[in-house]
């Protein structure tokens, strides 16, 4: 697979890039930047000064999007509409609406999309799912992801560029919740701590309730210590996966995921290695080649992006709580 690289951003230069050439079956074939020294190091054969310019290449058939979040949803487009397959940067949109238009153009396209929520791949979450029915009926959920910004020009504080800690790593703790166990809320409560000043939020703690009254809350931050995990506390015991979104930059470089009865006794303990990145681009290689459809994938990005409105309208109202509605791709 001939990936195209859209931008020289640090998280293309220091994970997807590197994850594409541990791959047997993919090589990073373009790269599209304006800047001659970010070109340079990533020592990619093909370079072009511009994003059309690369997307007009027959030769790639895959491309990856790491651009500011404001400016997914026309890059998106534009690749589908060039005959490329697409994997984005999450979140994949800043609004329901982007993400409406991508699914559509999907649909008169056919080619595939995927919304880079990288952790999910990593085995620890496997292990997880094993656990789960050992804990009983789920009672509530928590997730923490944090990490201190010290740049004050990072594009992170852009609002115009899709900043703030909900995007940048509260949807991590979202996707988890919803998405990776399944918890499904009807209404969203999210109070920030910058947002109405600034209109980017540097931390933020979101609360949501399922259709039974079961809660499910995260906190995410742009000025803590770095800290990655969620609990899900069920009926017969608790589970904990530690280092849930980035075991590859923790001390240890490994998940952990941990199984505790009621009277808090650690029942087992599982440190499980893995390669997250590598297991994305090779998840995404196989349904390129198996020709999957982009449905499921497609129906959480729709709901992820309806989800994160959702938290920031109702940050903009004080932590109102704001009823989610059914999103179904059709």
């Amino acid at each position: 697979m001939n990936w195209g690289i859209i931008s020289a951003a640090n998280i293309a230069f220091d994970e997807v890039v590197p994850a594409i050439r541990r791959s047997a079956n993919s090589k990073p074939y373009a790269l599209a930047t304006k800047t001659k020294e970010k070109a340079q190091r990533f020592q990619i054969d093909n370079v072009y000064a511009t994003y059309g310019d690369l997307l007009a290449d027959e030769h790639v058939t895959s491309v990856y999007i790491p651009l500011p979040n404001a400016l997914h949803h026309d890059m998106v487009i534009k690749s589908l509409k060039s005959y490329k397959n697409v994997l984005v940067e999450k979140p994949a949109t800043i609004s329901l609406e982007e993400m409406k238009q991508i699914a559509a153009t999907i649909q008169e396209t056919g080619h595939y999309f995927l919304e880079g929520f990288m952790y999910q791949y990593h085995k620890q979450h496997k292990k997880m799912r094993e656990l789960l029915p050992l804990i009983g009926d789920i009672v509530h959920i928590k997730s923490h992801f944090s990490w201190l910004l010290e740049n004050e020009q990072d594009i992170r504080l852009n609002s115009a560029l899709g900043g703030g800690a909900m995007y940048d790593v509260g949807c991590y703790c979202m996707h988890a919740i919803t998405q990776l166990i399944g918890f499904k809320p009807a209404v969203i409560s999210m109070v920030s701590n910058t947002l109405s000043e600034t209109d980017v939020d540097r931390t933020s703690v979101c609360t949501m309730f399922d259709k039974h009254g079961k809660m499910a809350t995260f906190t995410c931050s742009m000025e803590m210590p770095f800290l990655d995990y969620y609990e899900i506390i069920g009926e017969q015991g608790l589970l904990k996966v530690s280092h849930s979104f980035r075991p590859d930059v923790s001390k240890s470089g490994v998940g952990i995921v941990e199984r505790y009865n009621n009277a808090g006794d650690l029942l087992e303990q599982h440190k499980i290695q893995d390669d997250q990145y590598l297991r994305q681009i090779e998840h995404f290689e196989q349904q390129v080649d198996s020709k999957v459809s982009s449905e499921k994938n497609l129906q959480q990005s729709l709901e992820m992006s309806h989800y994160l409105e959702q938290a920031y309208k109702s940050a903009y109202k004080n932590g109102e709580f704001i009823r989610v509605e059914n999103i179904y791709y059709a």
